[in-house]
């Protein structure tokens, strides 16, 4: 009991000790600076502890400030793709305008030859390329005055002529079709033949006899016989010339001159000769080339 009656005062005087010696410091240190070489190396031993502790927070915010730098970096990266991606998108667009630009320069470069016929400038939509029909859909119809037997060219040379139309949209017959013929003549001879279309981009040159001036390279040009075709527009360019024994005539393959499997922008040309026939000029053909046979065979 006496013991459990004494330690509440032990402990109180011991607490009054202690705070009257740290009063006693506080008041020698604040007069005399005496406890700064203890303070320091207290603060010395610290260091360590102190730069441990804050070791994760240091990395915490290097990690952050690393991690928001990257999401900057990945945004202005995307940023930058997307601009990259829109300058892209219009320099394909100028480059489709240049070249636009060049076709119809190209297109409109053979317009010295059109004094007396009014065209139209028309966009290719389809091409049918078989070997049995050989034709190129037109955006160009009835409305835009666009009429059957109108000649179709490109900037190299003769495509077709019309033979379909409707309000909005033409058909226009190749000269590669096999249905198709126009009258011809040797750019270099004057030698006057029918171009027919063999289809597969392929193409004849029908009535020329066989000792005919005429060889591979030779350019063939319209002939403005029969009425629906122009004078004197590259057709067709001469690939081989052969000589059969059962035939008066020689075997000649062209390859057309325009450029059918390419072509994008066309022009038709409004022609206003008498319609062409070809049943009566084939026959023409034929009879000027027996007379041709014949007066050569009386010569020798």
């Amino acid at each position: 009991m006496n013991r459990s009656a004494t330690d509440p005062q032990q402990e109180s005087f011991q607490f009054l000790g202690a705070f009257l010696i740290a009063i006693a410091l506080m008041v020698t240190d604040h007069y005399g600076n005496y406890l700064n070489s203890v303070r320091s190396i207290i603060l010395t031993s610290l260091s360590p502890l102190e730069a441990l502790v804050q070791t994760p927070v240091a990395a915490y915010k290097h990690f952050a400030k690393d991690y928001s730098s990257f999401d900057d970096l990945q945004l202005e990266n995307q940023q930058l793709k997307a601009e990259i991606l829109i300058l892209k998108s219009k320099q394909q667009q100028l480059i489709t305008l240049q070249q636009e630009v060049k076709r119809l320069e190209n297109l409109l470069g053979t317009t010295g030859k059109l004094a007396n016929q009014s065209i139209q400038i028309g966009t290719v939509s389809y091409l049918s390329d078989t070997p049995v029909s050989q034709f190129i859909s037109i955006d160009k119809g009835s409305l835009d005055g666009v009429k059957p037997q109108q000649t179709v060219i490109d900037e190299f040379g003769i495509l077709g002529q019309i033979v379909l139309t409707s309000p909005n949209f033409s058909r226009a017959l190749l000269i590669t079709d096999p249905e198709h013929q126009i009258p011809v003549r040797v750019q270099r001879t004057s030698q006057r033949g029918i171009l027919k279309g063999q289809g597969l981009d392929q193409a004849s040159l029908n009535f020329i006899p066989k000792n005919s001036d005429i060889k591979a390279g030779d350019i063939l040009e319209s002939s403005g016989l029969g009425g629906v075709f122009p004078e004197g527009y590259p057709v067709a360019k001469v690939t081989s010339v052969q000589d059969l024994q059962e035939s008066p005539y020689a075997t000649i393959s062209v390859m057309p001159i325009s450029n059918i499997r390419e072509v994008n922008k066309i022009l038709i040309l409004e022609n206003k000769s008498p319609r062409y026939r070809p049943k009566i000029f084939r026959q023409e053909m034929e009879q000027e080339s027996s007379e041709v046979n014949t007066m050569e065979t009386v010569s020798q």
